[in-house]
């Protein structure tokens, strides 16, 4: 017999069961906060009278005939993130269950089945298995989950159709992610689009995770405040840092040397903040510091070289070139490895993705998650992105009923932000059988600001992206020199790009 969770109900319970509290060295023990509001996102409804369930607006007068839509995608659990479109049947186990019943209620009202195909990306298997297909005209695959990586040559070559011109794609609905959209869109035209129907896209998301139990003994405040006052700014996550670490001896070991982490596993040394190199580039999204922003005609601007992106890069390399305040630690063949570190309470915070939460439900101590920390107060919101390899939607123009497609995409967004998102966000946080309301309330503003910057998803940054991110923890300021020794070929990319969007 199928489950069905009411994810209504699961907030409410969680809501009523958790409530934290903290300690201020100014304060003592402290209320972290109010309980978050409904967790339930607002969706167009086409029917009255189930308020616990609402439905989705377009089924009516489509019937596909059986169809078959053929995905191609990345493998199942790539990089422990949860990336099937389709379930083959109930397992007991939640998400599983969650999508075979959405996949069913959607084929039942369009009359149609989902199959899917799993290709790596990472070794190039993906692109050898698409793009000789796109190239003689192959309609094997009906609907693309697109990386990033290979937006740019798919729209050069042709491959992809414009969205904008599909009338059953609702892309200015909530439950398409109207960052992703404004970001990766040229000319105001979209060939692709991101929602949670892909898991990528939500288990892929960086945020910041902390340990609660490090925190509360060092009499501090948990931050969850600071995120819903507007506050939680680099500047205060640089506080945060400074009253976090103590090397107690280990001095030596605090510096990154040649990108590797000297840390000591036997060692005493509790670090303000531990990563890998990408993490500065998803900070840098963070504090709106983009390397290309787009003009009031949707046009690519070169945006590396203005004071806010050099102002931030050099204030990230004053905070993290610290001995103690930061520990480059991406060695995951031993135990220099930050999700070895942060589990074993050897930092106060973590930058990592979503997935990584799986990696800690075995923790000794309590931890929360919280969005990428702002520049300053006056910014709007928090924003987080992705890796360029995160999945996107897009469908191919060897598509002969595009509209069927647009539909059935349009749909599986819905339904899965309608039931299945605050099941997921409380699912990847779980641990010791309980679920943490106030990471659930965060994930959800990380989730409403996540996007990606325009430059990483078409691939325009060459060595750039790279030299800023070595340079930034060992202290290199020079930034605007690297930044206009890069510039012109940079420049030239956006150019041709373009083009293709005219």
């Amino acid at each position: 017999m199928k489950r069905r969770i009411s994810v209504i109900l699961l907030c409410a319970l969680l809501l009523s069961v958790f409530s934290s509290c903290a300690k201020s060295p100014d304060e003592g023990n402290k209320p972290s906060g109010e309980s978050p509001a409904s967790l339930t996102a607002e969706t167009p409804t086409a029917e009255e009278g189930d308020a616990d369930q609402p439905k989705y607006a377009y089924y009516d007068g489509h019937d596909f005939g059986g169809k078959d839509f053929h995905f191609i995608n990345a493998p199942a659990l790539y990089w422990d993130m949860f990336t099937s479109m389709t379930a083959d049947e109930i397992t007991g186990e939640v998400i599983n269950d969650e999508i075979f019943e959405r996949n069913a209620r959607i084929s039942d009202k369009l009359n149609c089945s989902l199959s899917e195909e799993g290709f790596t990306i990472s070794s190039g298997d993906y692109w050898d298995e698409l793009s000789p297909l796109m190239q003689a005209g192959d309609d094997k695959y009906d609907i693309l989950c697109l990386p990033y990586r290979y937006t740019a040559t798919s729209v050069t070559g042709g491959y992809i159709l414009n969205l904008d011109e599909l009338k059953n794609l609702h892309l200015d609905e909530n439950y398409w992610n109207q960052t992703i959209l404004d970001a990766t869109s040229l000319n105001h035209r979209h060939y692709i689009a991101s929602s949670a129907a892909h898991f990528m896209s939500v288990d892929g998301m960086w945020c910041l995770y902390f340990n609660e139990t490090l925190m509360t003994n060092l009499q501090l405040t948990y931050p969850y405040d600071l995120v819903r006052e507007g506050k939680w700014t680099l500047d205060r996550l640089k506080e945060y840092i400074q009253a976090g670490m103590n090397l107690n001896g280990d001095a030596v070991f605090a510096p990154p040397y040649e990108g590797r982490a000297q840390w000591n596993a036997n060692g005493a040394s509790v670090y303000g903040f531990t990563s890998y190199t990408s993490v500065f580039q998803k900070l840098l999204y963070g504090m709106e510091a983009h390397m290309i922003d787009k003009d009031d005609e949707d046009k690519m601007v070169f945006a590396a070289s203005s004071e806010h992106f050099i102002n931030c890069a050099t204030k990230l390399a004053e905070i993290f070139s610290v001995a103690g305040q930061y520990l480059d630690a991406n060695d995951d063949d031993g135990f220099s490895y930050n999700l070895n570190i942060f589990p074993s309470g050897r930092a106060l915070f973590m930058g990592g993705e979503l997935k990584d939460a799986q990696v800690f439900r075995d923790m000794d101590n309590e931890f929360g998650v919280l969005p990428l920390p702002k520049w300053d107060e006056n910014q709007d919101q928090y924003f987080t992105t992705l890796d360029y390899q995160m999945m996107t939607f897009a469908i191919p123009y060897t598509q002969k009923a595009p509209e069927d497609a647009a539909l059935l995409l349009d749909a599986l967004s819905f339904e899965t932000h309608t039931t299945i998102l605050d099941l997921f966000l409380g699912n990847r946080i779980e641990q010791k059988g309980l679920r943490n309301a106030d990471s659930i309330e965060m994930l959800h503003i990380i989730y409403d600001g996540l996007g990606i910057d325009l430059g990483e998803a078409f691939d325009l940054f060459g060595t750039l992206a790279s030299d800023i991110k070595k340079n930034i923890p060992q202290g290199i300021t020079e930034f605007a020199s690297l930044i206009e020794k890069n510039k012109k070929p940079i420049v030239k990319q956006m150019q041709k790009l373009q083009e293709s969007f005219e």
